[in-house]
């Protein structure tokens, strides 16, 4: 299976093709931040790219929230 690099910055971990980051990472997120990122609709999409622009934005995974 192929690795990826965690898209988190700082972070040299890697992670598996389908998941959206590391291990370590994906722990750190708030349980209401995992909880929106795991629902598969059609809110999905927008929900990922909301991680994404706040982790390029420096937000720790710790400090991520997703409301959609």
């Amino acid at each position: 299976m192929t690795a990826f690099t965690c898209p988190t910055p700082d972070c040299t971990s890697t992670r598996k093709a389908g998941q959206y980051l590391c291990w370590d990472c994906w722990d750190a997120l708030p349980a209401t931040a995992r909880r929106a990122l795991s629902i598969r609709d059609d809110l999905a999409t927008a929900r990922l790219q909301v991680l994404h622009r706040q982790l390029a934005a420096g937000t720790s995974p710790a400090e991520i929230e997703i409301r959609l």
